[in-house]
């Protein structure tokens, strides 16, 4: 009976220590929480027509984001959330359009990096569908630079590996 319960007792402590929830000196790297500010108060101009639906963007150039965008202006509107040249030198922009005839509402939970991938976490809602007009749903976040040797886009916290990310 001894020994059982000896068994028992090391099988326990090599259990606890086995399953301790402490981070491995050899897995893999931490994931860093990367900064962004989500744009407010740009639009999708109207003669932009993606190669997928939804298309995801990543542009890296003022004059690229200037020609694909415009600025709603509108009281009230705040100004520090616009996308400048200024901000671009410091930063690069992540699109997510959707275009067609149910309106959707997007938003970014987070944007992490993980083992050199850019994780971002989005989520996207219908709000009204088949709406008698068609739309140019984004969301536009200015990220702040990183270095990333890819992207894995996760909706509504489903992964989407097979997102086409087309880089401007």
């Amino acid at each position: 009976m001894k020994s059982i319960l000896v068994t028992l007792i090391v099988m326990s402590v090599a259990l606890n220590l086995s399953c301790d929830g402490s981070p491995s000196t050899t897995g893999s790297a931490a994931e860093k929480n990367v900064s962004f500010m989500i744009s407010s108060s740009h639009f999708v101009k109207n003669f932009y027509k993606g190669e997928t639906n939804p298309s995801y963007l990543i542009i890296r150039s003022y004059p690229s984001f200037d020609s694909l965008f415009g600025v709603a202006a509108v009281m009230g509107m705040d100004s520090s959330k616009l996308i400048t040249e200024e901000k671009m030198k410091t930063g690069f922009v992540l699109s997510i359009i959707y275009q067609g005839n149910d309106i959707h509402k997007f938003d970014i939970e987070k944007i992490t990096l993980k083992n050199n991938q850019l994780q971002v976490y989005y989520t996207s809602e219908v709000t009204t569908p088949n709406a008698s007009w068609k739309c140019n749903c984004n969301v536009t976040a200015l990220i702040d630079n990183c270095e990333f040797d890819s992207i894995l886009l996760f909706e509504n916290g489903h992964p989407l590996p097979d997102a086409l990310i087309k880089k401007l």
